[in-house]
């Protein structure tokens, strides 16, 4: 009885170490589509249209409801002077890179809890890499 329990849990165990190379191969770092993909830009800036409605895009604008969009990657997070940012955004710590904005723009109450910004998010990861994409191209 004992070399029973003892070969099912060693079966147990190679079982669960199966699973957990399989799903380690296939896991991936989150990677965006390059912004020389002019395919995956000009798909994020379709995407992005709807930001327009509260962000601006270009070059020394102004802010809207919400900071403008130009140079947000690589911006430290609250980081537009002068714009009422919500105090999520004024105390959160470190910058924009495209990991942060992807986490963000899936849903962004639940990434920084207490943001003014209403937006529901993006669901689709492809659609954000696009967004991100497009946004990292709107910079100096």
């Amino acid at each position: 009885m004992r070399r029973r329990r003892a070969a099912l849990a060693v079966a147990a165990m190679v079982a669960g170490l199966g699973v957990a190379v399989a799903v380690l191969g296939l896991w991936q770092p989150w990677r965006s589509p390059s912004p020389q993909d002019t395919a995956a830009v000009a798909q994020g800036r379709v995407l992005a249209q709807p930001c327009a409605v509260c962000h601006a895009l270009d070059r020394g604008a102004a802010p809207r409801v919400g900071p403008p969009l130009w140079g947000v990657v690589g911006r430290t997070v609250g980081g537009v002077d002068g714009f009422g940012y919500s105090r999520a955004l004024r105390t959160a710590d470190g910058i924009w890179t495209p990991e942060r904005l992807d986490h963000f723009l899936a849903d962004p109450a639940a990434a920084l809890p207490g943001t003014a910004m209403t937006f529901g998010g993006i669901a689709d990861a492809g659609d954000r890499a696009r967004v991100i994409a497009f946004l990292q191209t709107l910079s100096d």
